[in-house]
Protein backbone atom coordinates (compact mmCIF):
# COMPACT_ATOMS: atom_id res chain seq x y z
CA UNK A 1 0.00 0.00 0.00
CA UNK A 2 1.58 3.54 -0.97
CA UNK A 3 0.81 6.76 1.33
CA UNK A 4 -0.84 9.20 -0.44
CA UNK A 5 1.09 12.79 0.04
CA UNK A 6 -1.44 14.80 -1.50
CA UNK A 7 0.32 15.14 -4.04
CA UNK A 8 -1.72 16.70 -7.25
CA UNK A 9 0.85 16.95 -10.24
CA UNK A 10 1.01 14.68 -13.15
CA UNK A 11 3.73 12.71 -11.69
CA UNK A 12 1.95 12.41 -8.15
CA UNK A 13 2.03 8.52 -8.46
CA UNK A 14 5.78 8.51 -8.82
CA UNK A 15 6.36 10.77 -6.17
CA UNK A 16 4.58 8.94 -3.89
CA UNK A 17 6.44 5.20 -4.78
CA UNK A 18 9.84 8.12 -5.07
CA UNK A 19 9.50 8.11 -1.56
CA UNK A 20 8.64 4.49 -0.74
CA UNK A 21 11.53 3.79 -3.16
CA UNK A 22 13.96 5.78 -0.58
CA UNK A 23 12.51 4.39 2.71
CA UNK A 24 13.08 1.09 1.18
CA UNK A 25 16.62 2.05 1.61
CA UNK A 26 16.53 2.11 5.14
CA UNK A 27 16.35 5.91 4.99
CA UNK A 28 14.05 8.09 6.83
CA UNK A 29 13.09 10.58 4.62
CA UNK A 30 10.75 12.51 6.14
CA UNK A 31 12.35 15.93 5.70
CA UNK A 32 12.66 15.51 2.40
CA UNK A 33 8.33 15.55 1.69
CA UNK A 34 8.10 18.64 2.12
CA UNK A 35 10.87 19.45 -0.62
CA UNK A 36 8.72 16.88 -2.55
CA UNK A 37 5.65 18.99 -2.27
CA UNK A 38 7.59 21.72 -3.44
CA UNK A 39 8.60 19.95 -6.80
CA UNK A 40 5.02 18.88 -7.09
CA UNK A 41 3.79 22.92 -6.82
CA UNK A 42 5.81 23.97 -9.42
CA UNK A 43 4.55 20.48 -11.79
CA UNK A 44 1.13 21.09 -11.13
CA UNK A 45 1.53 25.03 -12.20
CA UNK A 46 3.27 24.38 -15.22
CA UNK A 47 0.48 22.22 -16.36
CA UNK A 48 1.70 19.36 -17.86
CA UNK A 49 0.02 17.20 -20.85
CA UNK A 50 3.03 14.64 -20.91
CA UNK A 51 5.11 12.80 -18.09
CA UNK A 52 8.55 14.85 -19.13
CA UNK A 53 10.99 16.86 -17.73
CA UNK A 54 12.47 19.17 -19.87
CA UNK A 55 15.43 21.04 -19.38
CA UNK A 56 13.45 24.02 -18.62
CA UNK A 57 10.99 22.46 -16.57
CA UNK A 58 14.42 20.93 -14.45
CA UNK A 59 15.59 24.84 -14.01
CA UNK A 60 12.46 25.42 -13.06
CA UNK A 61 12.46 23.12 -10.41
CA UNK A 62 15.81 23.54 -9.11
CA UNK A 63 15.90 27.90 -9.44
CA UNK A 64 16.75 29.50 -6.33
CA UNK A 65 13.94 31.63 -5.32
CA UNK A 66 14.15 32.62 -1.37
CA UNK A 67 16.25 29.74 -1.09
CA UNK A 68 20.08 29.96 -0.54
CA UNK A 69 23.37 27.68 0.77
CA UNK A 70 22.64 24.39 2.43
CA UNK A 71 18.65 24.75 1.40
CA UNK A 72 19.27 25.51 -2.06
CA UNK A 73 21.62 22.78 -2.28
CA UNK A 74 19.53 19.81 -0.26
CA UNK A 75 16.18 21.22 -2.90
CA UNK A 76 18.38 20.68 -5.98
CA UNK A 77 19.52 17.25 -4.70
CA UNK A 78 16.18 16.03 -3.84
CA UNK A 79 14.94 17.05 -7.17
CA UNK A 80 17.77 15.57 -8.90
CA UNK A 81 17.55 11.89 -7.50
CA UNK A 82 13.61 12.22 -8.27
CA UNK A 83 14.64 12.43 -11.96
CA UNK A 84 17.43 9.81 -11.35
CA UNK A 85 14.72 7.39 -10.14
CA UNK A 86 12.23 8.27 -13.13
CA UNK A 87 14.87 7.47 -15.61
CA UNK A 88 15.52 4.41 -13.67
CA UNK A 89 12.36 2.67 -13.83
CA UNK A 90 12.25 3.69 -18.00
CA UNK A 91 10.60 7.14 -17.95
CA UNK A 92 11.39 9.02 -21.28
CA UNK A 93 12.27 12.74 -22.13
CA UNK A 94 13.53 13.36 -18.23
CA UNK A 95 16.57 15.52 -18.17
CA UNK A 96 18.60 16.20 -14.95
CA UNK A 97 22.28 18.29 -14.30
CA UNK A 98 24.74 17.11 -11.72
CA UNK A 99 26.03 19.78 -9.51
CA UNK A 100 28.33 19.46 -6.96
CA UNK A 101 27.70 21.59 -3.64
CA UNK A 102 30.23 21.37 -0.35
CA UNK A 103 27.50 20.59 2.69
CA UNK A 104 29.20 20.18 5.86
CA UNK A 105 27.30 17.50 7.89
CA UNK A 106 27.15 18.88 11.25
CA UNK A 107 25.36 16.03 12.79
CA UNK A 108 26.63 15.10 16.30
CA UNK A 109 25.48 11.57 17.87
CA UNK A 110 24.86 11.68 21.57
CA UNK A 111 26.38 8.36 23.01
CA UNK A 112 25.47 7.11 26.34
CA UNK A 113 27.32 5.81 29.19
CA UNK A 114 26.49 2.65 30.68
CA UNK A 115 24.26 4.26 33.70
CA UNK A 116 22.64 6.47 30.90
CA UNK A 117 21.51 3.17 28.85
CA UNK A 118 20.48 1.60 31.66
CA UNK A 119 18.17 3.96 32.48
CA UNK A 120 16.80 4.29 29.36
CA UNK A 121 16.08 0.59 29.35
CA UNK A 122 14.45 0.59 33.07
CA UNK A 123 11.57 3.47 31.91
CA UNK A 124 11.67 0.97 28.56
CA UNK A 125 10.35 -1.69 30.71
CA UNK A 126 8.36 0.21 33.03
CA UNK A 127 6.28 1.36 30.17
CA UNK A 128 6.23 -2.07 29.25
CA UNK A 129 5.22 -3.65 32.45
CA UNK A 130 2.49 -0.86 32.90
CA UNK A 131 0.38 -2.64 30.24
CA UNK A 132 0.33 -6.47 31.86
CA UNK A 133 -3.39 -7.94 30.87
CA UNK A 134 -4.07 -4.84 28.72
CA UNK A 135 -4.88 -4.03 24.73
CA UNK A 136 -1.30 -2.59 24.06
CA UNK A 137 1.05 -5.12 26.25
CA UNK A 138 2.36 -6.80 23.01
CA UNK A 139 3.06 -3.83 21.41
CA UNK A 140 4.96 -1.95 24.15
CA UNK A 141 6.64 -5.62 24.99
CA UNK A 142 7.96 -5.80 21.41
CA UNK A 143 9.41 -1.93 21.65
CA UNK A 144 11.41 -3.34 24.53
CA UNK A 145 13.01 -6.29 22.39
CA UNK A 146 13.32 -3.73 19.57
CA UNK A 147 15.61 -1.35 21.09
CA UNK A 148 17.42 -4.30 22.56
CA UNK A 149 18.34 -5.32 18.84
CA UNK A 150 19.12 -1.58 18.32
CA UNK A 151 21.42 -1.24 20.51
CA UNK A 152 22.87 -4.84 21.13
CA UNK A 153 23.34 -5.55 17.12
CA UNK A 154 23.83 -2.11 15.75
CA UNK A 155 21.10 -2.39 13.75
CA UNK A 156 19.01 0.35 11.63
CA UNK A 157 15.12 1.09 12.72
CA UNK A 158 14.05 0.05 9.29
CA UNK A 159 16.20 -3.35 9.65
CA UNK A 160 14.41 -4.19 12.62
CA UNK A 161 11.21 -3.52 11.33
CA UNK A 162 10.94 -5.68 8.74
CA UNK A 163 12.65 -8.87 10.38
CA UNK A 164 10.77 -12.05 9.94
CA UNK A 165 10.84 -14.94 12.30
CA UNK A 166 12.28 -17.21 9.17
CA UNK A 167 15.04 -14.83 9.17
CA UNK A 168 16.25 -15.32 12.52
CA UNK A 169 18.56 -18.32 13.05
CA UNK A 170 18.74 -19.46 16.85
CA UNK A 171 21.21 -21.98 16.26
CA UNK A 172 23.68 -19.60 14.92
CA UNK A 173 22.70 -16.63 16.51
CA UNK A 174 22.14 -15.05 13.83
CA UNK A 175 19.71 -12.54 12.05
CA UNK A 176 20.16 -12.56 8.02
CA UNK A 177 19.49 -8.53 7.11
CA UNK A 178 17.76 -8.82 3.97
CA UNK A 179 18.31 -6.20 1.00
CA UNK A 180 19.02 -3.15 3.31
CA UNK A 181 20.26 0.31 2.80
CA UNK A 182 21.93 0.06 -0.48
CA UNK A 183 20.68 -3.06 -1.32
CA UNK A 184 23.21 -4.77 1.08
CA UNK A 185 22.36 -7.71 2.91
CA UNK A 186 24.36 -9.39 5.58
CA UNK A 187 24.19 -11.85 8.96
CA UNK A 188 24.75 -10.11 12.18
CA UNK A 189 25.03 -12.33 15.22
CA UNK A 190 23.41 -11.44 19.19
CA UNK A 191 24.19 -12.70 22.45
CA UNK A 192 23.05 -14.97 24.66
CA UNK A 193 20.95 -12.81 26.13
CA UNK A 194 19.41 -11.64 23.19
CA UNK A 195 18.42 -14.89 22.13
CA UNK A 196 16.60 -15.68 25.58
CA UNK A 197 14.77 -12.69 25.26
CA UNK A 198 13.69 -13.29 21.24
CA UNK A 199 12.67 -16.48 22.22
CA UNK A 200 10.61 -15.51 25.70
CA UNK A 201 8.73 -12.64 23.11
CA UNK A 202 7.96 -15.36 20.43
CA UNK A 203 6.53 -18.01 22.94
CA UNK A 204 4.60 -15.61 24.50
CA UNK A 205 2.77 -14.13 21.84
CA UNK A 206 2.93 -17.47 19.58
CA UNK A 207 4.20 -15.90 16.73
CA UNK A 208 4.62 -18.56 14.32
CA UNK A 209 6.15 -16.67 10.66
CA UNK A 210 5.49 -13.16 8.93
CA UNK A 211 6.77 -10.15 10.59
CA UNK A 212 8.42 -10.23 14.30
CA UNK A 213 7.30 -6.79 15.54
CA UNK A 214 3.96 -5.80 14.23
CA UNK A 215 1.06 -3.04 15.39
CA UNK A 216 -2.41 -3.57 16.42
CA UNK A 217 -3.82 -4.20 13.01
CA UNK A 218 -0.84 -6.74 12.55
CA UNK A 219 1.14 -4.66 10.33
CA UNK A 220 4.65 -3.45 10.11
CA UNK A 221 5.50 -0.69 13.34
CA UNK A 222 5.46 2.90 10.98
CA UNK A 223 9.05 3.84 12.64
CA UNK A 224 7.72 7.40 13.09
CA UNK A 225 5.52 6.08 16.04
CA UNK A 226 8.88 4.50 17.48
CA UNK A 227 10.36 7.59 17.10
CA UNK A 228 7.91 9.25 19.19
CA UNK A 229 8.13 6.87 21.92
CA UNK A 230 11.74 7.34 21.97
CA UNK A 231 11.49 11.04 22.89
CA UNK A 232 8.91 10.17 25.37
CA UNK A 233 11.10 7.89 26.79
CA UNK A 234 14.05 10.30 27.23
CA UNK A 235 12.16 12.75 28.95
CA UNK A 236 10.81 10.22 31.08
CA UNK A 237 14.30 9.03 31.90
CA UNK A 238 15.36 12.55 32.13
CA UNK A 239 17.74 12.02 29.40
CA UNK A 240 19.41 14.39 26.64
CA UNK A 241 16.49 15.10 24.50
CA UNK A 242 18.72 15.71 21.54
CA UNK A 243 19.09 12.13 21.19
CA UNK A 244 18.16 10.30 18.23
CA UNK A 245 17.28 6.67 17.96
CA UNK A 246 20.22 5.86 15.25
CA UNK A 247 22.69 6.85 18.11
CA UNK A 248 22.48 3.39 19.68
CA UNK A 249 23.81 2.38 16.13
CA UNK A 250 26.96 4.86 17.28
CA UNK A 251 26.69 3.70 20.63
CA UNK A 252 27.25 -0.15 19.70
CA UNK A 253 29.61 0.96 17.37
CA UNK A 254 31.70 2.73 20.52
CA UNK A 255 31.06 -0.03 22.80
CA UNK A 256 32.35 -2.80 20.56
CA UNK A 257 35.06 -1.21 19.00
CA UNK A 258 36.62 -0.19 22.42
CA UNK A 259 36.15 -3.59 24.36
CA UNK A 260 38.14 -4.95 21.30
CA UNK A 261 40.86 -2.75 21.48
CA UNK A 262 41.04 -3.30 25.53
CA UNK A 263 41.55 -7.36 24.20
CA UNK A 264 44.25 -6.21 21.99
CA UNK A 265 43.11 -6.48 18.74
CA UNK A 266 44.32 -4.78 16.13
CA UNK A 267 42.30 -1.83 15.19
CA UNK A 268 43.16 -1.89 11.58
CA UNK A 269 41.31 -5.60 11.63
CA UNK A 270 38.44 -4.22 13.90
CA UNK A 271 37.09 -1.27 11.71
CA UNK A 272 37.67 -3.95 8.82
CA UNK A 273 35.46 -6.55 10.60
CA UNK A 274 32.79 -3.50 11.60
CA UNK A 275 32.71 -2.34 7.91
CA UNK A 276 31.24 -5.40 6.99
CA UNK A 277 29.25 -6.09 10.00
CA UNK A 278 27.54 -2.88 9.84
CA UNK A 279 26.62 -3.19 6.24
CA UNK A 280 28.57 -0.47 4.91
CA UNK A 281 29.54 0.27 1.40
CA UNK A 282 32.97 2.08 2.56
CA UNK A 283 35.56 1.61 5.15
CA UNK A 284 35.42 5.65 5.46
CA UNK A 285 31.36 5.26 6.53
CA UNK A 286 32.53 2.88 9.25
CA UNK A 287 35.30 5.37 10.29
CA UNK A 288 32.47 8.15 10.42
CA UNK A 289 30.88 6.25 13.46
CA UNK A 290 34.21 5.52 14.86
CA UNK A 291 33.55 3.89 17.76
CA UNK A 292 33.20 -0.24 17.33
CA UNK A 293 33.91 -3.68 17.93
CA UNK A 294 34.31 -7.12 16.49
CA UNK A 295 36.82 -9.69 14.75
CA UNK A 296 34.61 -12.55 15.05
CA UNK A 297 31.07 -13.88 15.43
CA UNK A 298 31.84 -15.35 18.61
CA UNK A 299 34.04 -12.27 19.88
CA UNK A 300 30.87 -10.58 19.24
CA UNK A 301 28.74 -12.71 21.34
CA UNK A 302 31.13 -12.84 23.85
CA UNK A 303 31.39 -8.62 23.86
CA UNK A 304 28.09 -7.86 23.65
CA UNK A 305 27.05 -10.39 26.51
CA UNK A 306 29.63 -8.36 29.04
CA UNK A 307 27.98 -4.93 28.52
CA UNK A 308 24.34 -5.73 28.34
CA UNK A 309 23.50 -8.20 30.45
CA UNK A 310 21.66 -6.33 32.64
CA UNK A 311 19.77 -4.59 30.12
CA UNK A 312 17.27 -7.96 29.34
CA UNK A 313 16.21 -8.29 33.21
CA UNK A 314 13.29 -6.37 32.40
CA UNK A 315 11.89 -8.99 29.62
CA UNK A 316 12.29 -11.64 31.28
CA UNK A 317 9.46 -14.48 31.52
CA UNK A 318 9.27 -14.08 34.82
CA UNK A 319 8.43 -10.67 35.12
CA UNK A 320 5.54 -11.16 32.64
Amino acid sequence: MINNYNFKSIFKHELNYFIKYKRSLGLKYENEIYRLHYIDNILYKLKLKNKAITKETFYELTKRNNMQGENYARQYGVTKDFCKFLISNEYKNIYYEEKKFNIVNNYKPVIFNDKEMNLLFQAIDKNKNSYINKKYYKLYYSYSIIFRLLYACGLRISEVLKIKVKDINFNESTIHIIDSKKHVSRLVVFSHSMKRCLLDYIKVFEIKDGLLFTNTKNNMIDDSTLRRFYDKILIHSNLNKNAHIHDLRHIFCNKAFNQMLEKGYDENVVIVYLYKYMGHKTITETEYYLHFTDYNKHKIIEANDTFSKQLYEGVDLNNA
